[in-house]
């Protein structure tokens, strides 16, 4: 499991709760990798000591760049897509945690996204803003992603996530 989570300002009332739920999942599975992403790629999984979750969390928000600043998604995923492809192979779920409010160029987002559809098992995409029934997918962001998400759920809530556990069949 790669867990790829955005921690840019739109995503500020979610982010906690979506870092802990990542983190527990870490406690729980065997091989799990965590990465933030705003402007940058993070790789948080050297950081997290799964038994103290708010000491994590308050260093992850301090040691991240642009933490709660824009967000490049594009630009993110591509570098994860080069940097750390022997991560993804067709055993491995990649979550993507994101509102998908980009501020890149959503050619970069697409293609990123087809490099990782070719790579993975499956692409699950959890969106807080899913937890509203007025919300549809038009930012440019998450229209170039799309087509390459297997499952598109909500992540507002803890019901919510658990559902998008069950959904990937865990």
């Amino acid at each position: 499991l790669v867990v790829l989570c955005d921690t840019s300002g739109s995503m500020d009332p979610h982010t906690r709760l979506l870092l802990t739920f990542a983190l527990a999942l870490r406690r729980t599975l065997r091989r799990v990798e965590i990465f933030a992403f705003n402007t940058s790629l993070t790789r948080l999984t050297p950081w997290i000591t799964p038994a103290r979750i708010p000491e994590t969390l308050r260093r992850l928000s301090a040691g991240v760049a642009d933490w709660s600043g824009g967000t490049r998604i594009g630009t993110c995923l591509a570098e994860f897509v080069t940097g750390h492809q022997h991560m993804v192979d067709r055993r491995t779920v990649v979550v993507i945690v994101s509102d998908g409010l980009d501020l890149g160029e959503p050619e970069l987002l697409r293609h990123a996204m087809q490099n990782l559809r070719a790579r993975a098992r499956t692409i699950v995409w959890l969106n807080p803003l899913l937890g509203d029934a007025r919300y549809r997918p038009a930012a440019r962001g998450m229209e170039a992603a799309l087509p390459f998400i297997d499952h598109f759920g909500s992540a507002h809530d803890l019901a919510s996530l658990e559902r998008a556990l069950d959904g990937v069949g865990r």
